[in-house]
């Protein structure tokens, strides 16, 4: 729900548009459409360990792949180099996404995609934010002895079952200098 016009500022009203009721500007700035949430994450191997991270945010001491939203004027390459170098202090380079998950909860759209990653960096990961306690690459054989959010397990374990070919972005045919359209390439 938009309570205030991001345009102008006065109150929004229920209005029909688009087949539904949606939150209007009463002045014809503004329609609130789908409220929306989108995330990345990075699934970064080294070996047979996965750069994970424990977060110090709730649900405390779960362990995720390194993830976090997209802000504005960010691609979803560059809000993956972000939040991977923001939790573990890893620069890492996506080299496509292998997953894309779409629900709805909270009464917004939340999207998620999940970039494989490589990693040349020498250095160990390292706590570089608040949001996290630790980061380091988990051996795969030490899932079962760490609070590994289920979401994460599974895309890792699906990852390396499936090895889905990462969709990469394609040569931008328009225009508009930040589109990205994402594609398998053969």
């Amino acid at each position: 729900m938009t309570k205030f016009c991001p345009e102008c500022g006065s109150a929004t009203e229920k209005g029909f548009v688009a087949g539904r009721e949606r939150d209007i500007c009463p002045n014809g700035d503004f329609v609130q459409f789908a409220k929306t949430k989108i995330g990345v994450g990075a699934l970064v191997f080294h070996g047979e360990s996965v750069l994970l991270v424990e977060r110090n945010i709730h649900p405390h001491g779960i362990w995720t792949i390194p993830s976090g939203h997209q802000e504005e004027n960010e691609t979803l390459e560059m809000a993956v180099v972000c939040e991977a170098l923001e939790e573990t202090g890893m620069n890492v380079q996506p080299r496509g996404i292998v997953f894309l998950r779409n629900m709805m909860e909270y009464g917004a759209v939340d999207m998620y995609s999940i970039f494989l990653c490589d990693s040349d960096s020498k250095e160990e990961p390292f706590v570089n934010d608040p949001e996290s306690t630790t980061a380091r690459f988990v051996p795969m054989d030490e899932f079962d002895e760490i609070n590994i959010e289920p979401d994460s397990r599974w895309f890792i374990e699906t990852y390396l079952n499936m090895k889905p070919k990462p969709m990469m972005p394609m040569t931008n045919p328009f225009t508009h200098p930040s589109l990205q359209i994402f594609t398998v390439n053969e």
